[in-house]
């Protein structure tokens, strides 16, 4: 287990790197033993599924839509609609859905949707809104996630506010009924917009919390994405947007991806048939897993109670070189939240992914970076 097996380096220098997303997809597909670091779905814990049977192979004629020009708003907008029936018993108009390219598509149209205008999020932050944010050279503020609900307040009418409300990426929290509903009512009052993104909402171990969009669709972004559910290589995420938005989404789609892939939304598609639009039997054995893995976070003391991410607190500075130091010599990626966030809080803290191991490596690879030293 020498240096020279490892396919990635954690030396990462923030102030140069061009893309933070970029690196965390690097990590995401690098062979380590113990990846702690990327957000990585357990596609082995999934059932098998078989996308060309789903496709239809045996069906397709020239003038299927999954092979042709189709709306860029996609084609299975009706399926979308059905699914959040189905999933949260919410009725909502397929006219005002976009298929997307994954959420950080749907991330970045909307922030070209709002480059004029302020845009505020939870610092730490998920870094693919923030790089999206400059990349569009859009006035970014960051709320301290100890106050951000009070700083709101703040917040000028037609502005954008980013999170998850359900188990965030990288703090892992998940808004209370008594937050969801004030940050609600706190939008409609100053008259701004929210995006929620849903991505890990599906990975609830007890009751799940009423989405932001149940209690108001006039001003809710909802972002839901499948790439953590079936496989990322799907890139297919639905967008549940306010009706006065959906024009200007679907324009700007147009120019930037003109549409999803038609086979990928196919696949989806015939998925959610099958499944009588339903996760639950689907994710059965990885909740399983999760459960497990709680039990592991509680006897180390981290916060933990669903989706993918936990922080652990050390007793040395959780820098790169800390980070790179532990890949070379115990094979165990983690991040530094100085990967998020600029706020001194959390140099001591590194954020984990407890999705993608299971609870007796979780208990072994928790132990030595509890005691490790660089």
């Amino acid at each position: 287990m020498g240096e020279s097996t490892l396919k990635f380096d954690l030396t990462f220098k923030t102030k140069s790197m061009s893309s933070k997303l970029d690196w965390l997809n690097n990590l995401a597909s690098s062979k380590i033993k113990y990846n702690l670091g990327a957000g990585v779905p357990p596609i082995s814990l999934y059932p098998d599924f078989n996308p060309a049977k789903l496709f239809g192979v045996e069906k397709l004629s020239s003038n299927d839509e999954s092979i042709n020009y189709h709306s860029t708003a996609g084609y299975i907008n009706e399926t979308a609609a059905r699914f959040i029936y189905e999933e949260e018993g919410i009725e909502f108009d397929p006219n005002d859905i976009l298929i997307t390219n994954g959420v950080q598509e749907a991330i970045s149209l909307t922030i070209a949707c709002f480059k004029n205008k302020t845009l505020a999020c939870i610092d730490p932050v998920y870094p693919g809104f923030e790089d999206a944010a400059k990349l569009f050279d859009c006035k970014l503020i960051k709320f301290p996630y100890e106050n951000w609900l009070k700083n709101l307040e703040t917040l000028e009418e037609g502005s954008l506010f980013y999170l998850s409300s359900d188990f965030s990426n990288p703090l892992g929290y998940t808004l209370t009924l008594n937050e969801r509903k004030q940050l609600v009512e706190l939008s409609v009052k100053n008259k701004f917009y929210i995006f929620d993104d849903a991505t890990y909402r599906p990975f609830f171990l007890d009751q799940k919390l009423p989405p932001l969009i149940s209690f108001n669709q006039k001003n809710i972004i909802h972002a839901f994405s499948f790439s953590k559910i079936l496989a990322p290589g799907l890139r297919t995420a639905f967008i549940y947007l306010p009706k006065e938005l959906s024009s200007k989404f679907t324009n700007i789609k147009s120019n930037l991806s003109l549409n999803n892939s038609g086979i990928t939304q196919k696949i989806v598609k015939q998925w959610l048939i099958e499944n009588n639009y339903s996760l639950t039997n689907h994710l059965a054995k990885f909740k399983n897993r999760l459960n497990e893995n709680r039990k592991i976070t509680r006897k180390f003391n981290l916060n933990y109670e669903g989706g993918f991410f936990s922080t652990i607190q050390i007793n040395h500075k959780a820098d790169f070189d800390f980070c790179n130091s532990l890949l070379m010599k115990e094979q165990i990626a983690t991040i530094p939240f100085s990967l998020f966030t600029e706020n001194k809080k959390f140099e001591n803290q590194l954020r984990i992914c407890i999705s993608n191991i299971d609870f007796n490596d979780l208990s072994l690879v928790l132990e030595i970076i509890k005691n490790f030293t660089p």
